[in-house]
């Protein structure tokens, strides 16, 4: 395989690249034969082991013996030309006759001084000796090398084994049939396969020869190339007729191909020959009408064997040769292809026969792709607008036919995605047609091509547009055939011959012009023209389709009620997805055209209707949405036709004499039919000016015939339809399987193999896209719920950024027309009622804005002609300085009255109204967001929320459950509980942006509803506070837009230098002057505060009704709960959970933390103001616990004192700006103690240089002092702890530290009665050791007594029996040694000679000691690394390993089981262990050293915390009672109980029916109220 692989590689893709290399690099008649092998090579066979012995080694053979031949010439020739000394003599000079011809033969002669061209003239056959030499050797070493009998006798002797094979395998029973049957399906894929293979390769060689046939038909358009474009025009032609062709017409076509572009290519090969070239030179007629070009230079005489390119050539002639020789190659290629095809199909068939059912699956397989046997089911799908609907409706329908029923149902094929998609594209070819008519003739601007824009015009504003455009398809290409061939004639190299006017009409205004690269333009119309095949194809379809259609037979019809809940394939799915998206963003894109089309280029006053249009569209949808409704299908056929009439008229105007027409017919100058927009463009201006009204009208006509009907439906909201339930797109059966290839191998499956079918289970394929499938729709899902989510919070907010956004461009714009944009949103913010009214008013006023500022634009207005000109005053009738005076609005220039009103010249378009046009798009986007939220609400039948909330499940009794919950809670409801001091925050933000004049009334009114404290009565103040902030805005924004300078009246200030007013001055006082304007951008604080104001005006107002106060809970400033009332709130300081912590931190801690923050706000700087913040933190300090405990109001009357501080504190900054920023010169010359005492600085910026004041000063101003940052933020957390204050959990901190100020002294007394409790147990420990050995010696006594007596008696009975004889005669021996060995006389006399049986003792607790002590205790971590020092790891953890086995078996048994299990672990020998050891490797080694440090830091772990435990016994049982004891207390102080120090006390007397003692919190604890009774 790898040597016919190798042998394939030289021979298709070597071999030909050396015999195009020979004839390129060089032109003589012996390249011409190789250039003729070459042509022939495609024509064979590759070279395997059966042609290898027929044609194709007969080729290689006669090539390689060619190149012989010709190497032979060159040597003998040389020799002679050497040896022979006529021979040079009759070739003469270098430009000789026979020298030429030579030349032109091959042989010549060699300069050996021209190295380089010398080794150019015989490489070419030296190579192709090499390369053919080594083709036709490998391709030899393919064939065996055995003979045919040898074979013969081979296979005859393995007749017999196989027989016996096969005798064996028989009987094998039911594997043999299973390895049978996966040998069938196999060998049936393998063939499947190789018939797809083929099929697809003919397809793409069909589809190649096609395509290169257009390329070199017009890549040098001349006589020859003319061939293949007809050619092409004509199949395309003959294809979109639907003309059937026979295999032996195909077959003829391509050979005739061939053999022509075979001649083409000779021809253009030997016109390289500088004879052919004298015959016909390159300039003559015959030349250029058959397209021969010279690609080489004549020869120089004195270098006649250089090679020189002409590259004077277009890159296009270079290109021709190249795709006629692919051209040739392919056709050759398909032709051989098309010839196996019968061969194949039969070998395919002679392996299918085995089985009947493969064998007619492969017939089917195999004719599938044969389109004149499918003619009615490619037809039977395509849908006509007029039929699509009722096609719709059948769709879901089961059909039965009364008729005879053949034996076999026919099987419907299953269509491949790119067969649907073919089917889709050929559905909307005339869409297609009629987009690459208006394209085509915008791209070429001719005459010619206006008649396609006036008739897809035509065709696009008729009703049944589908047929009338299928009617007009030979037409249409028939017309654009002809533009195509005109073209191509005028693509030729004719130019001189060809005329350029006929009549009085120029051949350019047609069109008829030759271009630089014709091949460009030709490939373009034609692919212009490819639609208009299209759409004939598909008329003479449905033709077909009407003639070949059968009589009706009666049918059965009935509704199947499995249909609806059929799942639906993947691509039907993705088709319906990306159709539902086109309808409902397509408008969209629409919108954008409209401002593209409108500020693309110069403004004109067809550009203008456009936008005044797209305007009048926008204020109807805003103010009356259903009448807009009614009127936008009328709007899009009116934007059409307008559409078309700006195109025909800017079209028209570009050709001659036209501008003459249109002068005399209006009579209008040139500059008015420009502001017209009737101008005659270049080339680059044309197109742009032409394709973008041109796409706009495609752009519009989809949305008008297309996407209209489905959009109104989805925009309705009268008739909402409800939501679709979701079906899951199901894979086709093929996908499921993951075969593509067998589709149909279950239905012909026998009915009775049961196994069979049971064996068909999905694929991994198959279940992989089921799962892409559910992830698809998961992600669905969170897409949906993130889209509910942003809409809701659109729709909560959108108003705040519209109205936001518009004051902004009012302020960046400062001008009478905004004005009233202001004050309409001034007002519209407090009261609510007005919003939508403003809404509607600001986008009328937006768009009559916009329409006078394009206006403006236009060259017939000029403000030069009613401009003034305002005459410069005396230095002594004004204070403005001499360089003031220049840069004064009045003097600068002539002064334009319209830019009082916002209206300007000379600016961008686009810049200059983008922020109107992004105010417009915000104010139209409000109504969407609105409309789409009542749509949704409608569609899922949902009520609107009571409260303006995003989480509708978060509510006031969910706030303590979790911290989500509690996030969740506060981004409902955080203005409703903290608006009031956002608005306090804001009010501080304008002072300290500001620091002028105007902000003291802000301040003013902060001190004012500061002081009103109660909520109560700031709400009845707040209305008041609104009105005052919406109007002293308008106020200033008036002085921001002062007088009209066109009246050059100055300012009454400016009027006199003895007025003492100075330009920094009248800045602070913000007034208005022409000089320095006052900075209106300032305002958008001002307006942030009115914003916030008016919020909060709402929740004053929300407070009031039940949904808020049950949904948010109730904002209220009293706290004084009743007598028995339980806190409403649970008790968070035992810090049960997260949430819990993080009140303690905020509720607890948070104070300290602001104290921190009054101390950074009085060391920033060294001023009076800051002495009192840190007077008032170290008072804080000092009897902060104590404030902390008093009732509220004595709490927050302390606490308002220290905020109205701040607050004056912040208004004397402002105030003293006055100082700082006006008069600092006067004040670092007189008061430096003043700028030092208040620590003086001017934080805003314009009204002196920082770094030019400091020079040649003693006084330095603060330069690196912040302004009233601190103050801001010091006020900030300020009223978040009063709020922290008038919160019902800070009553749980109160009782805390008030139960903890009554345990002031329990620690010592605990601690105390700890002591005496110890010497009472050492004193009664110490009298029962006594009373015990009192008790030892008595018994010790007595016992000794008794001794003594029992001794005394035994001597006196032992003494008359030493005297007496025994009654035998005889003395007993041990008798005799007792009295021979005294004192000692018996055993018992032996033990009581010490006397320790008087010490015996039957104590109990010392038994018990000696039973703990025999106890072993655990290895500690010193001992478990010393048993490792002294041992090894390993026997370290084995031990620690059995520890910890037998501490987890002792809770299971008793004492004794621990024994005997202890007693059957065996030990295991050091030896044992030694060779365990030796045997272990590095790395077990290592891990063993690593599990001994890991056992070693848990056995330190372990240590360390069973000293700590032991170590803080005493103090952790201290802490328990102790906070049982607070326990207790708080309980009390909660039920409203008068607790006293003596409460405590009280506890641990026991009294009867006493429920609030210790037995009462043993309740709640019963081991922390066990610990802390052994305290007492």
């Amino acid at each position: 395989m790898e040597l016919r692989a190798l042998c394939g590689a030289l021979y298709w893709l070597v071999l030909p690249l050396s015999l195009l290399a020979a004839c390129v690099f060089r032109f003589n008649a012996l390249s011409l034969v190789y250039l003729l092998y070459l042509l022939l090579l495609p024509w064979f066979l590759g070279p395997t082991e059966h042609t290898i012995k027929g044609h194709t080694g007969r080729l290689l053979q006669a090539l390689l013996g060619t190149s012989i031949l010709f190497l032979t010439a060159h040597l003998v020739f040389q020799i002679c030309l050497y040896t022979v000394p006529d021979l040079s003599q009759l070739l003469g000079q270098n430009c000789s006759t026979w020298e030429t011809l030579a030349r032109h033969i091959g042989v010549t002669r060699l300069d050996l001084n021209d190295i380089p061209n010398s080794v150019r003239l015989v490489a070419p056959d030296l190579g192709i000796l090499l390369v053919s030499a080594v083709c036709l050797g490998l391709g030899r070493r393919l064939v065996p090398k055995d003979s045919a009998a040898a074979r013969v006798r081979r296979l005859q002797s393995l007749e017999p084994l196989e027989q016996e094979e096969e005798d064996l395998e028989r009987p094998a029973g039911q594997g043999a049939a299973e390895e049978v049957g996966s040998a069938k399906r196999k060998g049936l894929l393998a063939a499947t396969l190789r018939v797809r293979a083929h099929w697809l390769l003919l397809a793409v060689g069909k589809c190649l020869v096609i395509l290169l046939l257009a390329l070199a038909g017009i890549a040098l358009p001349s006589a020859f190339s003319s061939v293949y474009y007809l050619l092409f025009v004509g199949i395309c032609t003959w294809w979109a007729c639907h003309f059937p062709i026979s295999h032996v017409g195909f077959n003829t076509l391509c050979i005739m191909v061939g053999v022509f572009a075979a001649g083409h290519l000779l021809c253009i090969y030997s016109y390289q020959a500088p004879f052919i070239q004298g015959l016909f030179p390159p300039a003559s007629i015959w030349a250029r009408v058959f397209g021969l070009k010279a690609f080489i230079l004549p020869l120089n005489c004195t270098n006649p064997h250089a090679l020189l390119l002409d590259t004077s050539h277009p890159w296009p002639v270079y290109m021709n040769p190249g795709v006629l020789l692919l051209l040739y190659f392919t056709v050759a290629s398909l032709l051989k292809l098309r010839k196996l095809d019968s061969s194949e199909r039969d070998k395919a068939e002679a392996s299918a026969v085995v089985a009947s059912e493969p064998q007619d699956e492969l017939v089917e397989l195999e004719s599938w792709p044969r389109e004149g046997a499918h003619l009615a089911e490619d037809t039977e799908r395509m849908l006509s607008p007029d039929t699509e609907a009722s096609t719709a409706d059948t769709e879901n329908c089961t059909v039965h036919v009364i008729g005879p029923v053949s034996k076999k149902p026919e099987r419907r094929r299953q269509r491949l995605p790119l067969h649907a998609l073919g089917h889709v594209i050929m559905n909307q070819s005339y869409v297609c047609a009629l987009i690459a008519m208006m394209v085509w003739s915008i791209t070429y601007h001719s005459w010619l091509t206006f008649v396609l824009l006036l008739w897809a015009c035509l065709i696009w504003i008729v009703r049944s547009r589908h047929h009338f455009a299928m009617l007009c398809s030979p037409f249409l290409l028939l017309y654009g055939l002809a533009l195509c061939s005109l073209q191509y004639v005028w693509g030729m190299d004719l130019e001189p011959e060809l005329p350029t006017r006929v009549g009085f009409m120029s051949l350019e205004q047609l069109g008829l012009v030759r271009t630089k690269y014709p091949c460009l333009d030709l490939g373009a119309k034609l692919l212009y023209t490819l639609t208009f095949w299209l759409l004939l194809r598909q008329f003479v379809q449905e033709k077909l389709l009407k003639c070949r259609r059968p009589p009706a037979p009666l049918l059965e019809v009935t509704v199947s009620d499995a249909e609806p809940g059929r799942p639906r394939s993947v691509l039907k799915f993705l088709g319906e997805l990306l159709t539902d998206l086109y309808a409902k963003y397509w408008i969209y894109v629409c919108a954008g055209m409209f401002i593209v089309v409108s500020f693309a280029g110069r403004l004109v006053v067809y550009k203008i209707v456009y936008m005044l249009l797209f305007l009048l569209c926008l204020i109807v949808f805003q103010v009356y949405y259903s009448l807009w409704r009614k009127l936008l299908k009328g709007f899009w056929w009116l934007v059409v036709a307008y559409t078309m009439l700006v195109l025909i008229a800017v079209y028209t105007f570009q050709f001659e004499d036209f501008p003459m027409y249109w002068r005399n017919l209006t009579g209008l100058t040139d500059q008015q039919l420009g502001d017209l927009g009737l101008e005659q463009f270049s080339v680059s201006e044309l197109f742009s000016s032409i394709l973008i009204p041109g796409f706009f009208l495609l752009a519009c006509i989809l949305q008008l015939h297309y996407f209209h009907r489905p959009f109104m439906r989805i925009t309705d909201l009268e008739h909402v339809a409800p939501p679709e339930t979701r079906s899951l797109p199901a894979p086709r059966c093929e996908e499921a399987r993951g075969s593509h290839l067998l589709p149909h191998a279950e239905e012909e499956a026998e009915p009775g193999d049961s196994d069979s079918a049971s064996e068909v289970v999905p694929s991994k394929w198959g279940l992989v896209l089921e799962r892409l499938v559910v992830l698809g729709w998961t992600f669905s899902d969170i897409l949906t719920r993130g889209q509910v989510f942003v809409r809701r919070l659109l729709e909560l907010h959108i108003l705040k950024l519209v109205a936001l956004y518009t004051v902004w461009v009012a302020l960046q714009e400062v001008s009478v027309m905004n004005f009233l944009l202001v004050a309409l949103w001034a007002f519209a913010l407090p009261y609510c009622r007005f919003r939508h009214m403003a809404s509607c008013l600001c986008t009328i006023w937006v768009c009559i804005i916009i329409v006078c500022k394009m206006l403006y634009q236009l060259k017939a207005v000029d403000p030069r002609e009613y401009s003034s000109n305002c005459t410069q005053p005396q230095l002594n009738d004004t204070n403005l300085l001499g360089s003031e005076v220049k840069n004064s609005t009045l003097y600068q220039g002539p002064v334009d009255p319209a830019n009082w009103f916002g209206i300007r010249k000379g600016f961008p378009n686009l810049g200059y109204i983008q922020n109107h046009l992004l105010v417009l798009m915000l104010l139209v986007f409000e109504a969407i967001v609105y409309r789409r939220q009542e749509y949704y609400r409608k569609q899922y039948q949902l009520v609107l929320p009571a409260t303006q909330t995003l989480f509708e499940e978060a509510s006031r009794e969910h706030l303590d459950r979790s911290l989500v919950s509690c996030a969740k809670y506060f981004i409902n409801y955080f203005y409703y509980k903290f608006g009031l001091e956002v608005c306090f925050l804001m009010t501080v933000n304008v002072i300290g942006q500001r620091m002028n004049f105007m902000v003291i009334l802000h301040g003013c009114w902060l001190v004012v509803i500061l002081t009103r404290r109660r909520r109560a009565a700031i709400a009845r103040l707040w209305p008041k506070y609104c009105l005052f902030l919406a109007l002293f805005l308008l106020y200033q924004y008036l002085l921001c837009v002062g007088i009209p300078p066109a009246l050059c009246i100055d300012y009454p200030w400016r009027w006199s230098r003895s007025i003492p007013m100075n330009s920094a001055l009248i800045k602070w006082m913000y007034l208005p002057d022409f000089y320095m304007a006052p900075n209106s951008t300032n305002l958008i604080s001002d307006f942030l505060l009115l914003l916030c104001a008016s919020q909060q005006w709402q929740v004053f107002a929300a407070e009031r009704t039940e949904e808020w106060l049950r949904a948010a809970g109730e904002n209220t400033d009293q706290l004084e709960l009743a007598r028995g009332r339980p806190n409403p709130v649970p008790n968070f300081i035992n810090c049960r959970s997260y949430l819990d912590m993080l009140k303690v931190v905020v509720f607890r801690y948070y104070f300290w933390l602001v104290l921190v923050v009054v101390f950074i706000t009085g060391a920033t700087r060294i001023s009076i103001f800051g002495l009192g913040y840190l007077l008032a933190c170290f008072y804080l300090l000092l009897f902060g616990t104590a404030m902390l405990r008093k009732p509220v109001k004595a709490r927050l009357m302390l606490w308002d004192c220290l905020i109205l501080y701040n607050v004056t504190v912040i208004i004397s900054k402002n105030m003293l700006s006055l100082l700082s920023c006006v008069f600092v010169q006067q004040m670092q010359s007189n008061f430096c103690w003043v700028i030092q005492l208040f620590s003086l600085v001017c934080t805003v910026k314009g009204y002196y240089d920082p770094k030019e004041m400091g020079k040649d000063q003693d006084c330095l101003l603060p330069m690196e002092e912040a302004g009233i940052i601190w103050d801001s933020i010091c006020f900030f957390f300020l009223l978040l702890q009063r709020r922290v204050f008038l919160s019902y959990y800070f009553l749980h901190v109160m009782t805390e530290l008030q139960a903890s100020a009554l345990q002031a002294s329990r620690g010592f007394a605990l601690y105390k009665a700890r002591t005496l409790k110890s010497m009472r147990s050492h004193r009664h420990a110490e009298e029962k050791s006594l009373a015990q050995l009192k008790r030892q010696m008595e018994r010790i006594r007595a016992k000794q007594e008794k001794y003594h007596l029992g001794q005394r008696r035994s001597d006196s009975a032992e003494a008359p029996d030493e005297d007496q004889p025994e009654p035998s005669g005889e003395k007993d021996p041990s008798r005799q040694r007792k009295n021979w060995w005294r004192p000692w006389l018996d055993h018992a006399a032996v033990l009581h000679s010490g006397e320790y049986f008087l010490f015996e003792s039957d104590s109990e607790e010392e038994e018990e000691a000696s039973l703990e002590e025999q106890k072993p205790a655990k290895q500690s971590a010193f001992q478990l690394a010393y048993q490792a020092w002294v041992t090894n790891t390993k026997s370290a953890l084995k031990e620690r390993q059995r520890q910890d086995q037998e501490d987890a078996e002792s809770p299971a048994g008793d004492d004794g089981d621990g024994d005997v299990c202890e007693a059957q672990v065996p030990e295991e020998p050091e030896d044992q262990e030694e060779e365990d050891t030796e045997r272990s490797n590095m790395v077990q080694r290592a891990l063993n050293m690593v599990r001994f440090l890991w056992v070693l830091c848990q056995a330190m772990v372990d240590g360390l915390t069973q000293w700590l435990h032991a170590f803080t016994k005493e103090h952790r049982d201290m802490s328990t009672v102790l906070w049982v004891e607070r326990y207790v207390l708080t309980q009390k102080l909660c039920q409203g109980d008068e607790v006293h120090s003596g409460v405590l006390d009280d506890l641990y007397q026991p009294a009867p029916g006493d429920e609030t003692g210790l037995q009462a919190a043993s309740t709640v604890d019963s081991h922390n109220s066990m610990a802390s009774r052994q305290w007492v």
